[in-house]
């Protein structure tokens, strides 16, 4: 099956979106000869257990339709199914709320484009990192393509997690899930240590990774490069959260990192504990609470270039 895409749609990314864009996609697909193969996910993590059976029954190139949470379950399924990862191809066709990951690795211009896009396979080989966090008082490993956030960002992606509304979803949830943690989020008293380098402070939110952008267009780590072998963090430590509201263009646009109130690091090995613990996301998706340790599997896995 080295010429056939198994393509993984979540229906639900992008308030419903995703198979909207799929129904145009597939006659594109089917007018240019391309083989493939497709499923719908139908409950939380199935892309990855879609993802893992289909590496057994060999296929090797995957698309992706759907959000960066439904990509971090994809390769979190190829990376858990014992295969070489760096033999296997993912297409990111983006269709979520954030899409955070394909505005540093590129995305189509168009869907006319796709198809000579899958033929041509032009890709990359990108890093992937892992975080061990703390989940039901026991120790767990998550894999993520982009960027694992801690402090608000978690708070935030947890209560995304635990709201099955009729906003599910949407940009307005997120948009609505942040204003409310604007309300309550506290600052965290954090022991970071990059590389046995270990430093303490006060911090409000805390981005650590591969890519650049997180939050839907936040450029909370401007100088990470995918396939450097090292990983970025930013800590926005003293900054009050009405600060950060009035900074957000600075945020956008990376500038941030010059401000006083903000740290960043790099290395191959990250740990961070905080107290009290505070909730962790890995790619957008809350997955449990500090203490983690972050590390980085380089150039792991193959990327298609649009």
């Amino acid at each position: 099956m080295d010429k056939k895409w198994f393509v993984i749609i979540n229906p639900v990314s992008g308030g419903k979106y995703a198979p909207k864009l799929w129904n145009k996609m597939k006659s594109l697909l089917d007018a240019a000869d391309i083989l493939y193969e497709a499923v719908f996910t139908e409950y939380v993590d199935h892309a990855g257990q879609l993802a893992k059976n289909a590496l057994h029954e060999g296929f090797q190139q995957f698309i992706i339709i759907g959000g960066d949470g439904t990509a971090n379950d994809v390769v979190n399924g190829i990376f858990n199914s014992g295969f070489d990862t760096s033999t296997v191809t993912v297409a990111m066709i983006a269709a979520g709320t954030g899409n955070d990951w394909v505005r540093t690795i590129g995305t189509y211009k168009n869907l006319n484009a796709i198809p000579e896009a899958l033929k041509q396979k032009n890709t990359f080989l990108q890093d992937v990192g892992e975080v061990w966090y703390q989940k039901s008082n026991q120790t767990a490993k998550r894999y993520f393509v982009n960027i694992t956030g801690l402090g608000f960002e978690g708070h935030v992606a947890k209560k995304l997690f635990e709201n099955n509304g009729f906003l599910k979803g949407t940009k307005l949830q997120y948009q609505i899930a942040i204003l409310k943690a604007l309300f309550v989020y506290k600052h965290t008293s954090l022991t970071l240590t990059v590389d046995d380098v270990t430093t303490t402070q006060t911090g409000l939110s805390i981005a650590a990774g591969i890519c650049k952008f997180n939050g839907g267009g936040l450029k909370q780590l401007p100088s990470a490069i995918y396939d450097d072998g090292l990983l970025d963090m930013t800590v926005i430590g003293s900054m009050t959260k009405l600060q950060m509201v009035f900074n957000l263009p600075k945020l956008q646009s990376g500038s941030h990192v010059k401000l006083n109130s903000v740290n960043t690091y790099r290395g191959k090995t990250i740990k961070i504990d905080s107290d009290p613990p505070i909730y962790v996301d890995a790619d957008g998706e809350f997955i449990g609470t500090t203490p983690i340790t972050i590390s980085l599997l380089p150039k792991a896995i193959q990327v298609l270039r649009f």
